[in-house]
């Protein structure tokens, strides 16, 4: 079995995943409506999911937000559904007509073990708030188990198009982690469209 290398890069906070054959990830988890989602269903995409607990909420989905525009520069300003619909920036070196490997950028609402009454409450009102965004719901430790977490801050979770993670940033990144990521996504689009 082929050993994971975990780089720490700054601050205990960043760790890159490199090794031959970075590990898959197999989360799968519902959403506001209980509608099934896995990693596995996007495919062809660099996944970015972005998590945190109750305390971390707003900066998580401010930090979603922002990059989500980042790859989809037309989404700024934008309803949710229209921001949601806008395509991805295109990807430089491609051929002719080539389409551009897409950045999905994924909220994840850690809500931990809650009742089921509290969870009916989480989902009525996510459906309210959220109704063009579907926002996976972990009633559990499954992000925390798989990527770590740090609580009251936004986390994230790099996944490349073939469902590997290769990127983890436990808690707000600075500028230079900011970097990181968007290099590592931008790579990931390269690597995704066969010119790495």
């Amino acid at each position: 079995m082929r050993s994971i290398l975990a780089v720490l890069l700054v601050c205990g906070s960043v760790f890159a995943v490199r090794a031959a054959d970075p590990p898959k990830v197999t989360l799968s988890l519902d959403d506001q409506f209980e509608a099934k989602h896995a990693v596995a269903d996007h495919k062809g995409k660099v996944l970015i999911l972005v998590y945190g607990d109750r305390k971390g909420i707003d900066a998580s989905r401010d930090l979603g937000t922002k990059l989500h525009v980042l790859f989809h520069p037309t989404a700024e300003g934008k309803s949710p559904k229209e921001a949601k619909a806008a395509p991805v920036a295109p990807l430089d070196g491609l051929p002719k007509g080539a389409a551009s490997p897409d950045v999905e950028v994924v909220p994840v609402a850690c809500c931990g073990s809650v009742p089921g009454p509290v969870r009916a409450l989480i989902r009525t009102s996510l459906k309210k708030d959220a109704a063009d965004v579907p926002v996976w719901l972990d009633f559990g430790t499954a992000m925390a188990d798989a990527f770590g977490m740090r609580e009251g801050e936004p986390n994230v979770a790099v996944i490349d198009a073939h469902g590997r993670l290769r990127l983890k940033v436990n808690g707000t990144p600075d500028r230079e982690t900011m970097q990181k990521l968007l290099q590592t996504a931008q790579n990931l689009r390269a690597e995704a469209a066969g010119l790495r």
